[in-house]
């Protein structure tokens, strides 16, 4: 037999003997074979980052470069000062090659805005879930596992810091002094970091006394080893979820402090909106491409989380 008939294709091999990245694509492959919500959702949060990550570097304008067209009225002996400028600005002006979605009140590049818009929303959205997801995990895990008064310490602190209202306290923290991008994103951090500990502390709950983790102790594990080497691992599902859910929720956070003229500075899809109601007779586009960007996001972040819950559900997955 030739030699040809004894090479097998990495599609055909055993799980075991697949490469990383051959069993990552077939998961994410069956994935959205099994769950097509999840799937679209999927597919637009890649291209959501891409735009953000890489669009803002292909643009061939600045985020605040402003524009300028002859004016077809110049007259030099004019005494009108509409006449009076061989420039005008080229504010409001409707899609065209050189800017496909137009320009803004400022004279502004519309779509150079929305890429910079996106750029800043996955900033604030993977880092404020990011942040929050570790410190929240943490805290549920730690407060669930040793339990007694320690917990109930904890959870009283959680339960009055959700009470909260949370853009509330998002105000309170962005304005007791400079707004900037790190504080903005602490804000949101500590604001998501009392949800996910409640769902991880419910988690943890679940399994902290399987008998895997009883066998542990008996061997003379540490706290420490059991808490990160057996408990984290199998509270990872939920808090994958809740960290993807995170990611959208920030995202239209920061959007409603930029509405309000409280974020930081930079281009923001919330500030589109704002300065597009003002136009929105007139010049609708401009709500409209903020606003829209902003809902196709977090309705793809959130619609994944879904999929995702659905997925690393044990009593889900034959369904």
């Amino acid at each position: 037999m030739s030699n040809d008939a004894t090479i097998v294709t990495s599609w055909g091999e055993r799980p075991s003997e697949r490469s990383f990245l051959t069993r990552t694509l077939l998961g994410v492959w069956d994935f959205m074979r099994r769950r097509k919500v999840g799937g679209v959702a999927l597919v637009l949060v890649v291209i959501i980052i891409g735009l953000g990550v890489i669009g803002p570097y292909v643009t061939p304008y600045d985020k605040d470069e402003s524009f300028q067209s002859e004016n077809p009225n110049y007259d030099p002996d004019s005494l009108k000062e509409e006449e009076m400028s061989p420039f005008t600005s080229l504010r409001l002006s409707n899609p065209t090659g050189s800017h496909l979605l137009g320009t803004d009140d400022l004279a502004r590049d519309l779509l150079t805005r929305v890429l910079y818009g996106a750029q800043r929303s996955l900033i604030f959205g993977f880092g404020a879930a990011s942040i929050s997801t570790i410190l929240g995990a943490v805290l549920g895990i730690v407060s669930a596992y040793f339990g007694g008064r320690f917990d109930l310490v904890i959870q009283r602190i959680v339960d009055a810091m959700i009470a909260i209202p949370g853009f509330l306290f998002l105000l309170l923290m962005v304005q007791t002094g400079e707004t900037t991008i790190l504080r903005v994103l602490l804000a949101l951090s500590v604001l998501g970091a009392f949800g996910v500990s409640r769902v991880v502390r419910g988690a943890t709950l679940a399994v902290r006394n399987d008998v895997y983790i009883e066998a542990s102790r008996v061997i003379g594990a540490s706290s420490g080893r059991i808490l990160f080497r057996h408990i984290a691992p199998n509270v990872a599902a939920p808090v994958i979820v809740i960290f993807s859910v995170t990611i959208g929720s920030s995202i239209l956070a920061e959007a409603g402090l930029a509405f309000l003229n409280l974020g930081s500075p930079g281009p923001s899809w919330g500030t589109m909106v704002n300065v597009g109601r003002q136009f929105f007779d007139s010049k609708p586009i401009l709500s409209l491409v903020g606003g829209g960007a902003l809902t196709i996001t977090v309705l793809a972040f959130n619609l994944l989380g879904d999929a995702l819950r659905d997925a690393l559900d044990p009593r889900l997955r034959g369904s």
